[in-house]
């Protein structure tokens, strides 16, 4: 009869802890999301074309850019001029034409060697 009041007990602790977890991580999260949205630097959109290799729009005050990042460090690709970007109403998806973007990157990286 001990063994089992002590592997409930064991239980209990371990589903409030639990508990405690999640609802900390969830507050931590929304703590860090409302940070990030109310900042002058938002990432827009990424994309994955290598291992570790990613091509990202972000915006920096009203200005929008291509950056390459990678796994030690980050390229400025160009400017995308704000008409190009087409914002839904939610404000979470863009949509672009991301062929005519990386045709834009690798013309200005041509230029630029």
């Amino acid at each position: 009869m001990e063994g089992i009041v002590q592997l409930v007990t064991v239980i209990l602790i371990f589903l409030l802890v639990l508990g405690i977890t999640f609802f900390t991580t969830r507050f931590v999260g929304g703590y860090a999301k409302s940070k990030i949205e109310t900042g002058n630097i938002e990432i827009i959109d990424s994309a994955r074309i290598a291992p570790s290799k990613y091509v990202a729009i972000i915006r920096t005050a009203s200005k929008y850019h291509a950056i390459g990042i990678g796994k030690d460090e980050i390229t400025y690709l160009c400017e995308i001029p704000e008409d190009d970007i087409v914002r839904k109403e939610t404000g979470t998806t863009v949509n672009y034409d991301f062929k005519e973007l990386v045709e834009k990157a690798r013309t200005k990286i041509g230029k630029g060697k």
